[in-house]
């Protein structure tokens, strides 16, 4: 069974304009990057583009684990994929008008290779505090290397 390795969650509150995860030496890589054809995710060269425009605020928990981690069914959404990273650190990217800001940076300790990502989203709700009132979403960003 697989075990994490590391894992931080970055306590940044990412505004409605997440453009995605890149690599912390090409996150420029995000604006060439197309999503699926659901409009969510997208993976290229040095970064994964995210859609989260449907969620005023959001969390972003990374881990590394030393091989594919278990499923998590409690999640509402899930995507599995492949990204090549150059130095196999990352950062979330947040642009609005104009300007760049970025998450803390997450370092996978190896670069130059092809990760298998696996992204878990939540949107928190309660009762008659529904989803849309709270707008605000957690993203579990799962890393491991097939060996």
């Amino acid at each position: 069974m697989a075990n994490v390795i590391a894992e931080i969650l970055d306590r940044r509150e990412i505004s409605k304009y997440l453009s995605g995860v890149a690599d912390v030496e090409a996150e420029w890589e995000l604006d060439e990057i197309d999503t699926d054809a659901e409009g969510w995710i997208g993976t290229g060269d040095d970064g994964i583009a995210i859609n989260e425009s449907d969620s005023d605020r959001c969390l972003i928990k990374y881990e590394l684990w030393d091989g594919p981690p278990p499923p998590l069914a409690s999640w509402d959404r899930t995507w599995s994929g492949s990204v090549h990273l150059t130095s196999g650190k990352v950062h979330a990217v947040n642009e609005y008008s104009g300007n760049a800001f970025y998450g803390a940076e997450f370092d996978l300790g190896r670069g130059g290779g092809i990760w298998q990502v696996r992204i878990h989203r939540k949107s928190l709700s309660h009762e008659e505090f529904t989803s849309n009132i709270i707008s605000f979403t957690l993203l579990k960003l799962q890393f491991w290397m097939d060996h």
